[in-house]
């Protein structure tokens, strides 16, 4: 909500380890509330980490990011580092903010949980990614796993994306009154349907990190065992360490209409060129490629993992399929490229279901109302 005439608005930090230009599904969705919110005259500041050829302070947007978090070489000195001087900045800065919103895990959990008595402001989390290299699971795996669980389980509230979300930090140790259920939002006026580009129909977009923990590989196996006769085209958005090793995958093994595209910075414009969304990773926590691709009327076939399956209902608004069968994703690319009656409708059944469960402004104004609660109720840590 915005912040109505007479009332003071209110004063947000975000605590992220990486900020814009550097970005990735959570960094991305953090960045619209972010706006949202400055656009609605509320004050927004990201503490991030400093990095090489970035400015240490300047505002996009309306939104205020300092650049103040110092950090060592990677390894265990890379956390105790990210921790401590987090801590540091949050107590120094402490009197220009109102609540404290942990955009991911694990550090900078630990950070607020480490200071939250000297805040004295209520400090909500939101982990971003689930499964074996999720951010609960990182916490748990570290060593003094005891210490970093203790410090995390300080912070007032939690916010789960998925119900695999909700399991992990009941396991990790929160009640259930400290976890409450929230979802990502999609901006419905950027991402709509549309497209006009005579192959569209017969094209499948993958749009993510060229990354292992995504699973690329899957879907060039499957696109080899369904595109032989060259009926279909593959649009590979996206860069990543596997790049080099894919682009000579496919031109080894002859693959036919598979276009690598690198970097897009045009999300919208690439929808509009294909269909289908395809997404084959193993684990998921309520992926923002998955989201907007819906909200552009595309097609989703995506793995049956948690998070995944939170939002798409295997043959009401979607397809999904077990992680890491290329038989089974080159069955279901193949039936839905094949039945235009059967892809309109699960991509009109997409759309519907982001308009309805994740409006941008709508989730916005959600976080405000959980703000505007914790700052009215009695002080925790």
């Amino acid at each position: 909500m915005a912040a109505a005439d007479g009332e003071r608005p209110l004063r947000i930090a975000i605590c992220l380890s990486h900020f814009h230009p550097m970005v990735g599904g959570a960094e991305r969705q953090m960045q619209q509330l972010a706006e949202r919110w400055a656009s609605w005259g509320h004050h927004v500041v990201v503490l991030t980490r400093r990095l090489p050829g970035l400015p240490r302070h300047e505002t996009l947007r309306g939104v205020e990011i300092r650049r103040v978090i110092r950090t060592w070489p990677l390894g265990p000195l890379f956390g105790l580092s990210f921790i401590g001087s987090l801590a540091s900045n949050l107590v120094r800065f402490r009197r220009e903010f109102d609540v404290v919103l942990d955009g991911q895990m694990p550090w900078e959990a630990v950070a607020t949980g480490l200071v939250c008595p000297a805040l004295g402001k209520p400090v909500v989390v939101i982990p971003a990614s689930t499964g074996p290299a999720g951010d609960v699971r990182q916490i748990m795996q570290a060593r003094g796993a005891g210490c970093w669980r203790r410090l995390v389980l300080r912070n007032q509230l939690f916010l789960a994306l998925s119900a695999q979300a909700h399991r992990e930090l009941r396991e990790l140790g929160c009640s259930e009154a400290a976890v409450r259920p929230i979802t990502n939002g999609v901006d419905l006026e950027r991402f709509a349907t549309g497209g006009d580009e005579p192959d569209r129909k017969r094209t499948v977009l993958y749009l993510s990190r060229l990354a292992a923990a995504k699973n690329p590989w899957v879907l060039l196996r499957a696109w080899r065992r369904l595109n032989g006769a060259g009926r279909y085209r593959l649009l590979i958005a996206g860069d990543g360490p596997l790049s080099h090793d894919l682009r000579q995958y496919a031109a080894q093994e002859k693959l036919v209409n598979v276009d690598f595209l690198g970097h897009v910075d045009d999300v919208p414009a690439a929808h509009r060129r294909a269909s289908v969304f395809v997404l084959p990773s193993p684990s998921e926590g309520c992926s923002n490629a998955l989201l907007e691709a819906m909200a552009s009327g595309l097609c989703p076939v995506v793995t049956r993992v948690p998070g995944n399956i939170d939002v798409v209902r295997d043959g009401h608004n979607g397809v999904l399929f077990d992680h890491d069968d290329g038989a089974q994703l080159a069955a279901a690319l193949t039936r839905v490229l094949d039945d235009a009656a059967l892809r309109d409708r699960l991509a009109e059944s997409a759309r519907q279901h982001i308009v309805e469960q994740h409006d941008l402004d709508a989730i916005s104004r959600r976080f405000l109302t959980l703000f505007g609660q914790l700052l009215a109720g009695p002080k925790r840590c």
